[in-house]
């Protein structure tokens, strides 16, 4: 919306929008940023990004817990999903929309979209919550499972602050489809996959994971977006040639077939009436 509005010009320094990052041995841009290939992570001992812990009262306080990180890799010479990025790039949407970030998303998404089971997860209660769960042992269900408690995330921002429903997710991914909330090429740019230095595909577009499926016996596009966080694991799946969205969420993590089931509904929508 913001790019659309000429508020955010995708290939300028990110410090354009975030003076409060320091700049680095090479310039990191918001496209880099929302294709994951802008090499800003956080990295120790277990080679994994974990989430920053604790509490932020706001932006200010999400990106010095990794500003004076250096970057893992020239930006635009690898893929790797950078939940960091994502802190990021929410401190670039909050300033080029020159209100916090959950304002904005509340009256130009949520509100229009009638997404009203989604919440920012700030650390406090939430109403109706589910019960996490991950496994006793060797990361496998089948073994039992145990309830954890629950992370603050108040962090993450838009790399995860946030709690939904199935529902509201179908709800956002079909706004994905055709235009109304967002132009048509805008969308379109939103799902084009981006290329590395080497001329490589990402597979990985601008939030979004592009892959080619089986859909009722042909080829289909899918555009999907997965995540696992803390005891859940969630999937949502478009797809634009046929009309059909789908989403899942499990409370373990990592949940059996939460993507496989999705697309065995999807499948049974794409199937052309026979009757």
């Amino acid at each position: 919306m913001l790019y659309e509005r000429g508020r955010i010009n995708l290939d300028a320094p990110v410090q354009t929008y975030v003076p409060a990052y320091p700049h680095k041995q090479w310039t990191v841009t918001t496209r880099q940023l929302m294709g994951d290939i802008a090499g800003v992570h956080r990295i120790r001992g277990d080679n994994n990004d974990n989430p920053p812990g604790g509490s932020c009262a706001n932006l200010d306080d999400a990106l010095a817990t990794f500003a004076d990180e250096p970057l893992l890799f020239e930006p635009g010479t690898r893929y790797r999903f950078s939940t960091y990025g994502w802190i990021l790039l929410s401190a670039v949407v909050e300033a080029a929309a020159k209100e916090p970030l959950r304002a904005f998303l509340t009256r130009e998404i949520l509100d229009p979209l009638g997404m009203a089971s989604t919440v920012v997860d700030d650390g406090a209660e939430v109403p109706e919550i589910t019960s996490f769960y991950i496994p006793r042992a060797s990361m496998q269900t089948k073994l039992g499972v145990r309830k954890v408690s629950r992370t603050n995330n108040s962090c993450l921002a838009g790399a995860g602050a946030f709690f939904s429903t199935p529902s509201d997710m179908v709800r956002f991914g079909s706004a994905m489809l055709k235009p109304g909330l967002l132009k048509a090429d805008t969308i379109a740019l939103l799902e084009t996959p981006l290329r590395l230095q080497s001329g490589a595909s990402t597979d990985f577009a601008l939030g979004w994971k592009i892959e080619r499926v089986q859909m009722a016996g042909e080829s289909a596009r899918m555009v999907a977006h997965r995540a696992t966080p803390n005891g859940s694991t969630i999937a949502l799946l478009l797809f634009p040639d046929q009309g059909v969205v789908v989403a899942a969420a499990s409370n373990i993590a990592p949940g059996q077939d939460v993507d496989a089931t999705c697309r065995t509904i999807a499948e049974a929508f794409a199937i052309p009436d026979r009757k």
